[in-house]
């Protein structure tokens, strides 16, 4: 692992991300947002997101379902507006549950196990929580081979959100954010965006060949930059685009573009809590994890967030 540091400045993982051996995450699973009114996020996210509300427990925890396979792809439960609770990952089965908490101990990282979820239709359980403090979580899921959206028909209403591919933390020292997303949660790297002096701005993790289900980015706090859910098709943005345009209900942020780096076509809002929302479809499937050499994008290069007008990331999301 190579890295440097300037006095008074975290060390930055400046090294190439790979990994000899993984955790066994498969995909996304679903995301839980803390909010201070999870009733009234709840109703936003059906009322504008296009989520199915399908079940509240004792505890105040509300349950969003996609338009996909898994049960829910997003919670709101009670607590500080906007913050995350956690971000859970897919695992295909309790063996490999087990493998990954036999592997975290051997990292010298500690993990929560819990065989009974106080989740709603939720299975055994292993947390951890990353370097910028965030818990991350592994649970065995609905076992896919191929991308949800690929699945399921299209739906015949819009928004549909389909089901969680990534979420995007910041970090203020992302270069630590980097090595655990690779030496511990076993992902390879996609591609990163860098600034100038080379410090790594943004890093794409995957697990298999979707282009990320995870992500990094360099900021001045720690939290939560986007979570995102995929659509079915490209058409499928921009008809959720244009709903939540006319409707007028919704703060739009950028888009619809298609990204350089991961490709997908896109656009961001914000939820109910204030977090930004990404909406996207056709992101880019990796193959030839054998040959394949991450992507490395200067920041100063317009193509890396908006391949078709050249636009810039808006302040809202710096």
């Amino acid at each position: 692992m190579a890295a440097t540091q300037t006095a008074g400045s975290p060390a930055l993982y400046f090294g190439p991300f790979n990994t000899a051996q993984a955790l066994g995450i498969d995909r996304g699973n679903y995301i839980a947002i803390q909010s201070s009114n999870p009733v009234a996020a709840a109703q936003y996210a059906v009322e504008n997101m296009g989520f199915y509300l399908v079940h509240a427990d004792g505890e105040g925890r509300h349950y969003l379902a996609a338009h996909g396979l898994d049960p829910y792809s997003l919670v709101y439960t009670p607590g500080e507006q906007g913050k995350i609770d956690h971000i859970s990952y897919v695992v295909r089965s309790a063996d490999d549950l087990h493998g990954a908490e036999k592997r975290l101990t051997e990292l010298g990282v500690k993990g929560e196990r819990s065989e009974r979820s106080q989740l709603w239709r939720h299975g055994p359980a292993l947390r951890f929580v990353n370097p910028s403090g965030h818990t991350i979580e592994l649970t065995p899921g609905v076992v896919v081979d191929v991308p949800m959206a690929a699945l399921v028909a299209e739906p015949p209403t819009t928004p549909a959100p389909i089901s969680l591919d990534h979420a995007v933390v910041r970090a203020v020292d992302p270069g630590a954010g980097f090595e655990f997303a690779s030496r511990v949660m076993g992902l390879k790297e996609s591609a990163r965006i860098v600034a100038p002096d080379g410090i790594p701005v943004l890093g794409f993790f995957r697990c298999h060949t979707l282009y990320h289900c995870y992500a990094v980015a360099r900021s001045q706090y720690n939290g939560l930059h986007h979570m995102q859910f995929t659509v079915k098709n490209p058409l499928a943005v921009h008809r959720a685009f244009e709903q939540m345009k006319e409707r007028g209900k919704v703060e739009l942020i950028w888009g619809p573009l298609r990204h350089g780096a991961g490709h997908n076509v896109v656009f961001y809002f914000r939820d109910y809590t204030g977090n930004i929302v990404e909406y996207s479809a056709e992101e880019e499937i990796i193959l030839n994890d054998a040959t394949y050499v991450p992507r490395v994008w200067p920041v100063t290069d317009p193509l890396a967030g908006d391949e078709w007008y050249r636009s810039h990331i808006p302040e809202a999301m710096m």
